[in-house]
């Protein structure tokens, strides 16, 4: 037997007429002991993480993740493609596995779709990088971002398509300046309600009530640079868009007539990666290597190059592993780090 975690739970003594012949209860109860045992606690942490974040990913689909089809645990992995390397995918899979294995369920990874689309993904990409990885966007990079949005006021007589031009711009420079203070994924930045957001004498904190891993708060301090203020950029779009209520980031159609907050509903992930890349683009970036993951990787790469402890950016972005964040922390620090240099040569 097994509960909803995956563990292997003790038998209820009102089934032990049920045990097999030969298996006593206490036989039963030190094999669901044993069994639990599987992996080191250390493992077994990861993979917990990594099943928390299919679990999310299919109720945003909804699929069923348990038992799993070979179809959703395909696009899982696309998807997770776009953002992770391959050692990481590897742990995906393998955390998936383990955990339709506990519960008696047919491993869904087996199928050979899903063992072609890790072929592709090995065939396209390198064991450290990733396949798509994208491009960290540092602070300097989210200035030129701003700096490139089209911010100016319309005049007085501005028709709806000039005044459409500047609430996009408002809603993009809050995009990019709140997605990158806060470290967020793109789909929890897309999905912010302007009553989750609080003002505080040091800035704000954003509730995030449906992340990857669990539920979090994020607090994110008031700029030096009002230009790039990530508080203030924030208040400005929800005042200059009549926001009291509900999804804080909206469509800007044409006619510049938002949605009024019963009537919203929120931007897509998919919108958050097109406001950055075009974003990007106008910065003079390669927009093929900047994509919604840039901001949180941004985000951990520069704090880590300016000397935040590991733990703050681990607690920032809630990974579960320190690994995680390791990662970032030496892809910062790579060139202070390596021993090239005492090579003698």
């Amino acid at each position: 037997m097994t509960d909803q975690e995956g563990e292997l739970t003790r038998p209820d003594t009102s089934q032990l007429s049920k045990l097999p012949d030969g298996v006593t209860l206490e036989d039963a109860e030190e094999v669901a002991e044993l069994a639990n045992e599987d992996r080191r606690p250390s493992t077994r942490r990861v993979y917990e993480s990594k099943w928390r974040l299919f679990t999310s990913f299919c109720e945003d689909r909804d699929a069923e993740p348990l038992p799993a089809t070979p179809e959703i645990v395909g696009v899982y992995l696309k998807e997770r493609a776009k953002e992770v390397s391959l050692s990481t995918i590897r742990q995906d899979v393998a955390a998936i596995r383990w955990m339709h294995e506990r519960h008696g369920s047919d491993d869904p990874t087996e199928g050979a779709g899903v063992s072609r689309v890790l072929d592709g993904i090995n065939q396209t990409s390198s064991p450290d990088d990733g396949r798509g990885q994208k491009q960290a966007v540092l602070t300097k990079h989210v200035r030129a971002m701003v700096d490139a949005l089209p911010l100016e006021g319309p005049g007085r007589n501005a028709g709806p398509a000039a005044r459409a031009t500047y609430l996009r711009a408002l809603r993009d420079r809050a995009i990019i300046l709140v997605g990158y203070a806060g470290a967020f994924r793109r789909a929890e930045l897309a999905r912010i309600r302007e009553e989750h957001v609080t003002l505080n004498a040091n800035g704000m904190e954003i509730f995030v009530p449906k992340a990857k891993t669990e539920p979090r708060t994020v607090g994110i301090n008031f700029a030096r640079n009002a230009d790039f203020c990530s508080v203030r950029s924030l208040r400005g779009w929800a005042s200059a868009a009549s926001i009291e209520e509900g999804p804080i980031f909206r469509a800007v159609p044409r006619s510049a007539e938002i949605a009024p907050d019963n009537q919203a509903e929120p931007i897509t992930g998919k919108t958050v990666r097109n406001v950055i890349g075009d974003a990007a683009e106008a910065a003079g970036l390669n927009p093929e290597d900047v994509a919604g993951h840039s901001l949180r990787r941004g985000h951990l790469t520069q704090g880590a190059l300016n000397g935040a402890e590991l733990n703050r950016l681990m607690k920032q972005a809630r990974h579960a592993d320190p690994r995680t964040t390791a990662e970032y922390v030496e892809d910062a620090k790579r060139m202070e780090t390596n021993t090239s240099r005492d090579l003698g040569l």
